[in-house]
């Protein structure tokens, strides 16, 4: 179970990525449900915990903003809009596990 979880974060980490790039360029057209749907089914041969995944995306989208001002303190030296989206996005995936 332990390499599925692995997978599903790298899928829920490809899914927030997009999410976080396309609104940040403005994509009004975007659509985290089918983009979360089109990333699942790349893997669903090998991949059990879809629910995982969901929630894991859906989690973050939804408290994005209490996770940043969670994260902001942490390291005021680094604001959060000027580091790497990458980094970013695993942040706020740690802390939305971590609270939930």
């Amino acid at each position: 179970m332990a390499s599925n979880r692995h997978l599903g974060r790298i899928v829920a980490l490809q899914t927030l990525y997009e999410l976080d790039f396309r609104r940040e360029a403005g994509d009004e057209t975007f659509d985290l449900g089918l983009v979360l749907k089109r990333n699942i089914s790349r893997y669903e041969s090998t991949v059990d915990d879809v629910f995982f995944i969901e929630e894991l995306v859906k989690g973050v989208e939804k408290y994005e903003k209490e996770l940043d001002d969670e994260l902001r303190p942490l390291a005021p030296e680094w604001p959060l809009e000027q580091i790497a989206r990458m980094d970013r996005v695993v942040l706020r995936m740690g802390l939305v596990r971590a609270a939930s």
